[in-house]
């Protein structure tokens, strides 16, 4: 399963000008944003800063077009990019998803972090550090089981357009299926690199910066592969 993904883009019948096009995206907000930066603070600036963020917009739209192929056919190569506006207006359903769904860990981390750099460490007792202690663990738990099961709930909602957003006991029969968890492991290691060259894509420039491109594509497209086929093989 995990093999088969990271081959995905190279199956037979695969549209890899899609990949290409990702590139663009990347390229299109590293360009944009940097023509920001130089702007700024010119009145102009706003232009391109306000259209910076839509190439990575119509790139998180194929990633979830990806995973909708998949759920729909396992055994189908990878899609075209498609329509510009198909593609944003599938970033954007995915970005709202995942405001929505992510809303309150992110605020539970964000108040523990600031509560924790309020305390002086001269003043720190047994009791506050007890405190301390057991809210950041109750943060981690929070999100590490959020960011489980988010992926899944996507997928469900692509497979089934009916299927509630904050109902994961409906889930249950996919997060405790083993082929779920090894294809979530794999999808975050993956995510997580391509995340962490991204910055060389948006604030690089000549071949290191399109290497960085050309991995974080590659690692979006394999992340997605590997969210859809570990719903549809656990489902």
């Amino acid at each position: 399963m995990v093999a088969e993904s990271f081959l995905y883009p190279f199956r037979d019948g695969s549209d890899r000008s899609a990949l290409a096009a990702l590139l663009g995206c990347g390229l299109g907000t590293a360009i944009a944003g940097q023509l920001a930066v130089a702007l700024y603070p010119a009145t102009p600036w706003l232009v391109p800063a306000l259209v910076a963020p839509l190439p990575l917009v119509a790139w998180a739209g194929y990633c979830r077009h990806v995973v909708a192929s998949t759920v729909a056919d396992r055994d189908a190569p990878l899609p075209s990019f498609g329509d510009a506006r198909a593609r944003l207006r599938d970033g954007v359903v995915l970005l709202a998803v995942t405001v929505a769904y992510l809303a309150v860990p992110a605020g539970m981390l964000l108040v523990t972090v600031q509560g924790a750099t309020r305390i002086d460490p001269a003043t720190i007792t047994m009791e506050t550090g007890t405190v301390v202690l057991l809210g950041s663990t109750l943060t981690m738990f929070v999100a590490l089981a959020v960011g489980y099961v988010y992926p899944a709930v996507v997928a469900r909602r692509l497979d089934r357009e009916d299927a509630p957003l904050f109902h994961p006991g409906g889930l249950l029969y996919v997060i405790r299926n083993p082929s779920y968890l090894v294809a979530w492991a794999a999808a975050m290691v993956v995510a997580f690199v391509g995340f962490g060259v991204s910055g060389q894509l948006f604030g690089g420039r000549g071949v290191p910066g399109l290497l960085a491109g050309l991995v974080a594509v590659y690692a979006s497209v394999v992340a997605a592969r590997l969210v859809g086929i570990g719903y549809v093989r656990s489902r």
